[in-house]
């Protein structure tokens, strides 16, 4: 997999992650990441839109440069150079995690993570998985009218990514 498609990769999974799909509601609106890379002083800023419906979700990057991700049936589909959807080796690893985290079930979570509950409406949650603790030293979730508002995933070595999400009506 290229960078462009890892990274993308790790911020859709880690939205998929965090979304309750307990209600099957449809769940759509856009995100805007910023990946802050150590040492540089602005971050590499995308955007586009999403959708998670029936347990099919949808990233779609918009700027700076189009690509999509599509996460379902425990496969994660990549966007082909003729706009053909390419299944990701590799990825089912992440795709796997999803089977405890879709309800949002907190006792669950805590088999996972250690949970840290902030002053504010954010948790921090930090990964007991090895894989998960290679990758992540923790992950903040924020929410404002029971919906991630936020997620900011933070690295070892130093890099962080935050995705700040609007929802359609």
């Amino acid at each position: 997999m290229n960078f462009l498609t890892c990274f993308t990769l790790s911020l859709a999974i880690s939205f998929l992650l965090f979304c309750s799909v307990v209600n099957a509601a449809p769940i759509k609106g856009e995100f805007k990441q910023y990946k802050q890379f150590n040492g540089f002083a602005k971050p590499f800023i995308s955007s586009g839109v999403f959708s998670l419906i029936d347990e099919k979700l949808i990233w779609d990057v918009k700027t700076p440069v189009e690509s999509k991700l599509v996460i379902e049936n425990g496969q994660v589909l990549a966007q082909g150079a003729n706009g053909e959807l390419v299944p990701q080796p590799g990825s089912e690893q992440f795709v796997g995690l999803l089977s405890d985290l879709l309800s949002v079930n907190m006792s669950a979570l805590e088999t996972r993570f250690n949970i840290i509950k902030t002053q504010d409406s954010c948790t921090k949650l930090a990964p007991k998985e090895a894989l998960l603790k290679q990758l992540f030293s923790d992950f903040v979730l924020c929410e404002s009218d029971k919906q991630v508002s936020s997620i900011t995933l933070n690295e070892h070595s130093g890099n962080n990514t935050k995705i700040e999400f609007t929802y359609s009506k």
